[in-house]
């Protein structure tokens, strides 16, 4: 590489930014949509549900036209499949495949790449009802249905798919996998069953991908987070070590190797949860690999060998493991809701890591920063904290570059404010302010952020700005 472009983006940059479907579109009951495993959750008090959320659905428009006036190479957004297949019986729903037409041309129509996720934590709950979802092998063959139909409907305008994002999340989330009432739920022999199952569908699309659209581009979309042992301590050191294994490059040796890790295979025979193999299985794993590697960077995590029983629960269930216990970084500075503080060289160390075991191109599929705003009198939202995190990631994301990772695109999460699983719209991610609250709609007005115009400045200097 020359010296000149060490320190450079390059020009084919995938600048972007992203949301997920139930999140941003409402509209959950109409024009044939079914019932999704998130719609029929139970939400805590005093928060929304999904039946307006940003109301993108019927705003796609305006919001498109904003992504064209923020500069946007790429927009990665999730298609609702419940929107697709309503039901059990198989039968598509046009009036779905309708609006993800007209959103993917208006799209295309300023330039703006799709960058398409297959399945973010919607099962149709007719799934759910029918057999628990991922819960059962049967979900694998409704899933690859559903893509191959995406496939065929879209292919000639999309190029870049996603399989599932964060499959760890939604192996442990029934309300996310569609197992909400299944027998055994909460088990860890159950959570890995789902998981393998996700697995086996999310193989079987890629080979569809390939071989149904042979110039398009297909990978995963994991949830990572480096982590750091507490003290030098060798027990520490090997407790980090471990939690890497189990939460992330567990489900990425899947991806990209088609099996396991050796460690975290051994570690599940140990304790009675590794996940039933089927004849077949393995065959189906090792069929192909995908293209790139999504990755989702929020923070870091810190851990110190396990020696309490107690410490790990009041920790989500992800994160409750034998082998290490969750402790706070004294070097991070935590906030409402980034209560792991928030680690910018983390993300350069991720790439490395993830780049070298796997030695394929990355794409950021999620960064972003959560708060609580209030939009102040002339429609202004001072959101310098959100300009800080991006910029400081994104320096980071040009030294990993020019230390030799391939880095394809960035985009933060989210373009606009969207419906929080668990805290509804009280906790903010968006470049752009949607003007609601929990249960009054109030004018749903689109109002940019100050974070919008400095991104649309980083876009446009293809992050040359930052050291501005």
């Amino acid at each position: 590489m020359k010296l000149e472009n060490l320190n450079k983006f390059p020009d084919n940059f995938l600048w972007g930014a992203s949301t997920s479907a139930f999140q941003v579109e409402g509209a959950y009951l109409e024009d044939g949509k079914g019932l999704s495993s998130v719609d029929t959750r139970k939400i805590p008090e005093g928060i929304t549900d999904t039946k307006v959320a940003s109301d993108h659905y019927h705003r796609y428009k305006e919001d498109v036209a904003l992504m064209a006036e923020l500069g946007l190479k790429s927009y990665r957004f999730s298609i609702s499949w419940p929107r697709i297949y309503p039901d059990a019986s198989g039968k598509v729903n046009e009036a779905g495949l309708k609006f993800y037409d007209d959103l993917i041309n208006e799209l295309i129509e300023y330039n703006i790449e799709p960058l398409i996720t297959i399945y973010h934590f919607d099962v149709p709950k007719a799934l759910t009802d029918e057999f628990g979802g991922f819960a059962s092998r049967k979900c694998i063959d409704y899933y690859v249905e559903y893509a191959k139909t995406l496939f065929k409907h879209f292919g000639d305008r999309v190029n870049k798919w996603i399989t599932i994002n964060e499959q760890l999340m939604d192996m442990f989330n029934p309300d996310f996998s569609g197992t909400r009432g299944v027998d055994g739920e909460g088990s860890m022999k159950l959570t890995y069953q789902i998981s393998h199952h996700m697995s086996l569908a999310e193989k079987k699309v890629m080979a569809a991908c390939h071989e149904m659209l042979p110039n398009a581009k297909i990978g995963p979309v994991n949830c990572f987070q480096v982590v750091y042992p507490a003290t030098s301590k060798p027990e520490d050191v090997v407790a980090a070590f471990d939690a890497e294994e189990i939460l992330s490059y567990m489900l990425l040796d899947v991806s990209v190797k088609g099996e396991y890790p050796k460690y975290v295979w051994n570690y599940l025979e140990e304790r009675g949860i590794a996940p039933e193999m089927l004849e077949g299985d393995e065959e189906i794993l090792k069929s192909t690999k995908p293209d790139f590697i999504g990755l989702n960077y929020y923070f870091s995590l810190c851990v110190e060998a396990r020696n309490s029983k107690d410490k790990n629960e009041n920790l989500p269930p992800f994160w409750k493991y034998d082998k290490f216990d969750v402790v706070d970084n004294k070097f991070f500075r935590s906030s409402e809701w980034m209560i792991h503080g928030t680690d910018p060289v983390g993300l350069r160390l991720i790439l490395r890591k993830i780049y070298t075991r796997y030695n394929l191109p990355i794409i950021i599929t999620e960064n972003g920063y959560a708060q609580s705003e209030v939009l102040e009198e002339g429609d202004i939202v001072n959101d310098d904290y959100r300009i800080n995190y991006i910029r400081e990631h994104l320096k980071q994301c040009k030294l990993a570059i020019s230390e030799g990772v391939e880095l394809l695109g960035y985009c933060p999460w989210s373009f606009i404010d969207i419906l929080s699983g668990r805290q509804g719209f009280s906790k903010r991610y968006g470049l752009v302010y949607v003007n609601r609250d929990e249960h009054d709609l109030k004018d749903l007005r689109r109002i940019k952020k100050k974070s919008f115009h400095w991104y649309k400045n980083v876009i446009k200097t293809n992050g040359k700005s930052l050291y501005e």
